[in-house]
């Protein structure tokens, strides 16, 4: 039975309330400027003003550091890519650039410019972590999944065989960037415990709705 506690709270607000070392996997996609479903999940990060944020990053990262005694996976923009590698190589874990390559992705953002079909993921290990996917390649293709209204959700099954690769049963999952719950979802799926965190409202609810279907998990909801 996993144990899963989602808080509808701004992240850092809540990583500095956990132990260090207390969570085994981060998986998360952190926030990289607005996309809407309109756009057909083209991102502004195909336009001028690329991953233009006010997200504290070197903060955050440093906080999932401390938290995590295993493996970080973090979905960014093009432009956080060298950041969030470089920040993690100064915290001493080992790190590669991973890239999700989606086998549908949308025709909307390529009539006048190359096809956008991917999205970049930093991946860093603590020496020691945990990892069962040996000599797989950092390319996973998998399709895009929509869940209701959230613009970029990440499909469950990817988000599984993450979490498979970098934790084990009974393992605890920490996603601080929550949207639409995916990884929440996934987490249960694969019998581990969740911590989520998400500050819309909108899309706790949604995640809220989303978990409690899977009655046999034990969930504490918390809210600022």
């Amino acid at each position: 039975m996993s144990d899963i506690k989602l808080h509808n709270d701004n992240c850092m607000n809540i990583l500095p309330t956990l132990d260090d070392g207390s969570v085994t996997l981060t998986l998360t996609d952190i926030p990289y400027d607005e996309v809407n479903r309109e756009s057909g999940g083209l991102r502004n990060l195909d336009k001028s003003h690329a991953d233009i944020i006010t997200f504290p990053l070197d903060e955050f990262i440093d906080e999932i550091v401390r938290v995590t005694s295993g493996s970080i996976y973090i979905f960014c923009g093009s432009i956080q890519i060298s950041h969030i590698r470089n920040r993690l190589i100064e915290h001493g874990l080992s790190v590669r650039h991973c890239i999700w390559e989606k086998t549908n992705p949308s025709p909307m953002n390529g009539q006048h410019i190359w096809l956008s079909s991917i999205e970049n993921c930093v991946y860093g290990k603590k020496s020691g972590a945990t990892f069962n996917e040996h000599c797989r390649s950092a390319v996973w293709r998998h399709p895009i999944e929509h869940y209701k209204d959230h613009p970029t959700p990440k499909p469950v099954k990817l988000m599984s065989r993450l979490i498979e690769a970098s934790s084990n049963v009974g393992d605890t999952v920490l996603d601080p960037c929550m949207g639409s719950g995916a990884i929440g979802v996934a987490a249960k799926q694969c019998a581990r415990d969740f911590i989520g965190i998400e500050m819309n409202e909108e899309y706790y609810k949604m995640t809220e709705e989303r978990i409690l279907s899977h009655t046999e998990s034990v969930l504490s909801f918390f809210s600022e």
